[in-house]
């Protein structure tokens, strides 16, 4: 990857635990990953590099909401080293 690329996997930066639910969980096939980027890093940042990788959730990429440490945020939300992250997708049933 270039050295431009915010999601590369081999620079040093932001450490997140990034938590799946769902959809997203079965697709991944684990329900949390451990994610570095290079900072700045935003919410979207994150969708983007799980889209890279598992080319399945970008039917998810626009109805999936964001929590950092478990509260409901902005996908332009900048992240910090060792934040939580939950993408979380709706659910239907009653």
């Amino acid at each position: 990857m270039p050295d431009d690329d915010p999601t590369a996997s081999t620079v040093e930066g932001v450490e997140l635990r990034v938590l799946l639910f769902s959809v997203l969980r079965e697709i991944v096939g684990t329900g949390e990953l451990r994610l570095q980027l290079r900072a700045p890093v935003r919410g979207e940042d994150v969708l983007g590099r799980l889209v890279a990788e598992y080319p399945a959730t970008e039917t998810y990429r626009s109805v999936v909401r964001l929590a950092v440490n478990r509260v409901y945020a902005p996908l332009l939300t900048e992240l910090c080293d060792g934040d939580e992250v939950a993408l979380i997708t709706p659910v239907s049933g009653g």
